[in-house]
């Protein structure tokens, strides 16, 4: 497997934000580091996160701070089981195998590198969802389509938002519509 680095950014729709992500992918797997500046309905938030990532684009280690506030920090086995940083179960995320960080669409790449669809194939999927400004984790259930190429429906199930979102041969987001925009 070939290894690869790039940075990336993206602005939320209306360009008030920004984001820059380093990603780096080698033999052992991802390593992405994004730092985030933006506007949510409780306000201004900057955060950093950091997510390791298995070869199978499976989520092991996520790293959330909002800065000078809260912090999250959880570690899953890649097969669905979830535990606190401190060895405590997460048995409410049983089962997921991704996780959606509010802030960035970049966690929309983890399943669709992950499931390697074919087009026109549905896979209705549970995700560990990180909510802003509070950092909560909840499960929800999302489904991602691959719809042409490069190119895919994603489906909140629980909210029934739903976009068409186009990706780069990396499988990274170039447009999310009505959410962001994809700088470089």
């Amino acid at each position: 497997m070939a290894g690869w680095k790039r940075t990336v950014q993206w602005t939320d729709w209306n360009g008030d934000g920004l984001e820059t992500l380093s990603i780096a992918h080698n033999d052992e797997g991802v390593l992405a580091e994004g730092i985030v500046s933006g506007q949510f309905e409780a306000g201004k938030y900057d955060l950093t996160y950091r997510l390791t990532i298995d070869r199978q684009w499976r989520v092991r280690d996520v790293r959330v701070q909002i800065a000078n506030g809260q912090r999250l920090h959880i570690l899953s086995d890649g097969r669905g089981r979830w535990i606190s940083e401190d060895g405590a179960e997460l048995s409410e995320l049983a089962g997921c195998l991704d996780v959606d960080i509010a802030a960035t669409p970049f966690t929309n790449t983890l399943p669709i590198r992950r499931l390697g669809q074919k087009t026109g194939v549905a896979e209705k999927i549970s995700v560990a969802y990180v909510s802003l400004p509070n950092l909560i984790v909840e499960p929800v259930q999302q489904r991602y389509t691959k719809l042409a190429g490069n190119r895919f429906l994603y489906e909140g199930l629980s909210t029934g938002f739903a976009a068409e979102l186009e990706v780069d041969g990396d499988g990274i987001v170039l447009d999310y519509p009505g959410v962001y925009r994809r700088l470089s």
